[in-house]
């Protein structure tokens, strides 16, 4: 799999100190996949530590291009308002 990344996705990774290869771990073995209905982009969502999950925005054509990354310690709650208010759809 090609991987790239945005300006925006380098930065993230830098300011929390996220490793490619976790990022490439989530993309390839994600937990739960959701496609976001208002920007058409996929969602993966994976453990990264004991108490943190990574979310990984991108998108997929010929190569996948990761827009965004970024921890959260609340991804349960993040899955369940999201898919409440119409704008994630899991797949």
């Amino acid at each position: 799999m090609s991987i790239s990344y945005t300006e925006h996705a380098k930065e993230n990774l830098g300011y929390y100190g996220i490793p490619e290869q976790d990022v490439e771990k989530v993309l390839n073995k994600a937990e739960r996949v959701f496609l976001d209905l208002k920007t058409g982009r996929l969602i993966a969502v994976g453990s990264w530590t004991e108490e943190k999950h990574l979310v990984v925005v991108f998108e997929k054509n010929d190569t996948t291009t990761v827009i965004t990354v970024f921890p959260t310690s609340k991804i349960e709650k993040m899955i369940e308002r999201r898919t409440a208010k119409g704008r994630w759809l899991e797949i």
